[in-house]
């Protein structure tokens, strides 16, 4: 027992003597370093990162770059949070003055006690960026090779060289110039039958120089038609391209409104893809019920090609039969008098058949109920009349007429 006693009075003295203890607090010193300062630089560069390296203690270490939302006092701003032992990345895309702020802060006391100090610096940045990021013509990017130069080719046939180029930099305050020009991309017309040169200058007033030229191999002269498929609108049906005669047999599901769909053509590479005499568009609905007849290829020799296009409406019911009858019946299709006419067993509940078939992928209707192929259920005591969609357009309409053998 009095070891018991000796025990406890042991604990005892163990929780009197810890709560006496007080937690030290390391002590926060928000002291850094910035790269580009040790580097030797005086300004930061647009662009180009950058490190933050504390060099002073704290528990928790917090960094506000100065950008909008980001800055140090203001309602709502959001620092980065991140250990003493990692360095910060830091990268400015604009010239400007930043209030760079570190924080740092520090508890003791087991939570009751909180420090906070910080540094602030004001970090210039300048952009000295003078480069091309993009430059292309005619949809074509130029290939930058070494010594800044910017080559296209092009067919032998090309005798126009007054082009427009579309560019970016890789600067907002960089500007492109052209014997003292101001260039404007998309819009600046050159003419590059001779190598162009065009100086690039940064903020700052820093120049490079980019030279663009042109070589020519000889033009092809091959013209084919390798695709012909119809797109949004269509059904996915595929055209089987006869390239001996130059002739498109494409066979349209009923349910496909021709008069508006998209076309997915794919031809000879150079090539281009003429349809009435414009040039072909993935995203432009074309009429190939009476609009559309030919497609013309031409080539990079400017020789061409044209494909007439044959179309055929398949049938709006190819096969019709009934879910979960065994043997299946097999509906016997007038396509000229639009009926269907069914054999089923005696005995069969007739009131309850789900139709299945084959044909037309749109909408179908008995009347103003929109039936599912294989899924929705009738009652055929009596004669059925479905009808089909062309797109949104009523079209043809079958009569189903079941025959209890």
């Amino acid at each position: 027992m009095k070891i018991i006693y000796k025990s406890i009075l042991i604990l005892i003295t163990l929780i009197m003597a810890s709560a006496c203890v007080k937690e030290e607090m390391i002590k926060p010193d928000p002291s850094f370093i910035l790269t580009f300062q040790r580097d030797g630089q005086t300004n930061a560069l647009a662009g180009s990162r950058f490190y933050i390296i504390p060099t002073g203690s704290g528990e928790f270490f917090t960094l506000y770059t100065g950008l909008k939302g980001h800055v140090w006092g203001e309602p709502a701003a959001k620092g980065l949070d991140f250990n003493k032992a990692d360095s910060m990345l830091v990268q400015y895309s604009t010239a400007g003055t930043y209030k760079l702020t570190l924080v740092t802060s520090s508890s003791g006391n087991f939570g009751k006690e909180f420090t906070v100090t910080s540094k602030t610096v004001e970090v210039t940045v300048v952009d000295q960026r003078n480069s091309f990021k993009v430059f292309n013509i005619n949809d074509t990017d130029g290939n930058f090779a070494p010594n800044n130069e910017i080559l296209f080719t092009v067919p032998d046939v090309v005798t126009d060289y007054h082009f427009s180029a579309l560019f970016s930099l890789d600067s907002p305050d960089a500007k492109a110039f052209v014997n003292g020009v101001e260039q404007v991309s998309g819009e600046t017309v050159n003419d590059f039958s001779q190598p162009v040169v065009y100086t690039v200058k940064s903020g700052q007033g820093t120049e490079q120089l980019y030279t663009v030229k042109f070589s020519t191999f000889p033009a092809s002269g091959e013209k084919v038609l390798s695709k012909f498929a119809l797109g949004v609108g269509g059904n996915g049906e595929v055209g089987v391209i006869d390239e001996e005669n130059k002739v498109i047999d494409l066979t349209a599901n009923y349910a496909t409104n021709l008069a508006a769909v998209r076309l997915v053509l794919a031809s000879s590479y150079g090539t281009k893809i003429l349809i009435n005499n414009f040039a072909y568009s993935e995203r432009k609905n074309y009429d190939l019920a009476k609009a559309v007849k030919t497609i013309k290829i031409v080539a990079q020799n400017m020789t061409e090609v044209e494909y007439t296009i044959k179309t055929t409406i398949d049938n709006p019911v190819s096969t019709f039969t009934f879910e979960g009858l065994v043997p299946a019946p097999v509906g016997i299709i007038d396509a000229a008098a639009k009926t269907i006419t069914v054999d089923v067993l005696k005995g069969t509940d007739i009131t309850k058949l789900i139709s299945k078939w084959t044909g037309s992928t749109g909408k179908v209707t008995i009347g103003n109920i929109t039936q599912t192929n294989g899924v929705t259920p009738n009652n055929f005591s009596k004669p059925l009349i479905y009808t089909f969609y062309k797109g949104s357009s009523v079209g043809d309409k079958y009569t189903i007429t079941l025959n209890i053998k």
